[in-house]
């Protein structure tokens, strides 16, 4: 099993001051002196790096392996090809290894993930940071950090420029959170796709909302998509349709201010229906592995296996108890699932260091919660969420994406990790449901001053 060596601490620091030489120059660059933006970009930056070599040390000295190496496991056979040749590195790296060539034979001899496409995808990913830096774990991990952290920047940005007035809320929402600090910045599944989420937003703002075109856009949505279908197929499934949805919601807003809009907006609606059954008819092989029947079946079929595997390797497992596979059952379990994925485990629950992390996150969301559903006037709540399309995306998409992490993992440990998709959104839906009033009243207060 790979580990963290002497080269990994050798070769940090200058590779630490190579992203932060580069980092303060497109600062200072795209973000001068007095920019709202700027005091949150190094510091974003540095916690996302931090939480990369913590979890890596964390389970390095602690755990004394995971998921986390064997990706870097498969990411070292891979570039060990690269010198002798390089057509069999690129061949590994696209997945076309040729079995009759004796180099590409003997790193698929000692690969157990070559036929699963999501780990695979993400080790090879690893390879080709690795590429860069003699493919050593801790410099992977705080170069994933600046890619992951690049997602969520491009986030951050489409939000602040929406919500001016609650720049540190949003900070606070994207790049601050434990959760997707630490589970959303090393060698896992979950950085990547967190980096495609943010550039999924915030491309989607730009060409749809904006109307600017501009080719590096249409780009960076297509490699985001790619890497979620390839890695993590069921957020896409989740996002997408509600990233859809969203910006309907924002031309209607647009139209129903603007009468001459109108017959635009429904023309352009008809024609975006034409082509959404179109995709859908075209899709329908993929899709019905994400059938209602299927996923139904699945969740329960697991749901014995992963638990007890849960009380058998470390006790961290929780049950929401029996449920058929129907929908009628399902829905039984929408609240126990729901509050598991987004308050859970509770700090009573907690069973190690790691689980009491999340437990202090969870309890800070919960306790927001409360304090938004108490103190906050609920009509004036709803009012504004049916007001703000921003709003019925963040919450739907949580609410969505949270019932099938939480009725699926029966892990806290694997579900922290699963988790941290929505966490943004939901922090986000708190943080512009509670705050948006107050900012503009202080707002209006300092004009009249």
């Amino acid at each position: 099993m790979p580990e963290i060596t002497l080269l990994d601490y050798l070769l940090l620091p200058f590779y630490l001051w190579m992203i932060y030489k580069m980092a303060y120059y497109y600062r200072d660059r795209y973000y001068p002196q007095g920019h709202a933006c700027r005091p949150y970009f190094i510091p974003g930056l540095t916690v996302k790096i931090a939480g990369a070599v913590f979890i890596g040390m964390f389970y390095n000295y602690y755990y004394g392996g995971g998921d986390t190496f064997n990706y870097l496991f498969h990411s070292q056979l891979i570039n060990s090809t690269f010198l002798e040749s390089p057509a069999a590195w690129l061949r590994l790296i696209t997945h076309q290894a040729d079995e009759s060539n004796g180099i590409d034979a003997k790193a698929l001899s000692a690969m157990y993930w070559y036929d699963d496409p999501a780990t695979y995808t993400t080790s090879c990913l690893g390879a080709m940071i690795g590429i860069f830096c003699f493919t050593k774990y801790l410099v992977i991990n705080i170069f994933i950090a600046v890619i992951s952290f690049t997602g969520m920047w491009l986030m951050f940005i489409t939000f602040v420029g929406q919500y001016q007035k609650l720049i540190k809320y949003i900070a606070i929402a994207v790049l601050f959170m434990p959760g997707p600090v630490v589970w959303g910045s090393g060698l896992f599944k979950d950085s990547f796709c967190m980096f495609s989420i943010g550039c999924l937003i915030y491309s989607f703002y730009i060409l749809f909302e904006i109307r600017k075109f501009k080719i590096w856009l249409i780009l960076l949505s297509l490699v985001s998509i790619a890497l979620l279908a390839l890695i993590k197929a069921y957020i896409l499934v989740a996002l997408f349709p509600f990233l859809l949805f969203k910006i309907i919601l924002v031309y209607k807003k647009r139209a129903a201010l603007n009468p001459r809009k109108r017959v635009a907006f429904y023309i352009g609606f008809s024609l975006f229906l034409l082509v959404g059954i179109f995709v859908l008819k075209k899709s329908v092989v993929y899709l019905t592995a994400f059938s209602a029947d299927n996923v139904m079946e699945t969740v329960v079929r697991q749901k014995d296996y992963l638990l007890q595997v849960s009380l058998d390797q470390d006790g961290s497992a929780y049950d929401l108890g029996d449920f058929e596979p129907s929908i009628g059952g399902m829905s039984r379990m929408i609240v126990p699932a729901v509050n598991v994925a987004l308050f859970r485990p509770y700090l009573w629950e907690s069973r190690s260091i790691i689980q009491l992390f999340n437990a202090m996150e969870s309890l800070g969301v919960l306790l927001l919660t409360f304090y938004l559903l108490f103190k906050r006037n609920i009509f004036k709540t709803l009012k504004n969420i049916y007001q703000d399309p921003n709003l019925i995306l963040c919450f739907f998409f949580t609410l969505v994406f949270a019932f099938f992490v939480g009725i699926s993992s029966y892990n806290f440990g694997t579900l922290s990790r699963y988790k941290i998709p929505c966490t943004p959104f939901y922090m986000l839906f708190l943080m512009i449901l509670i705050f948006k009033d107050k900012a503009e009243k202080g707002f209006k207060l300092q004009e009249k001053n």
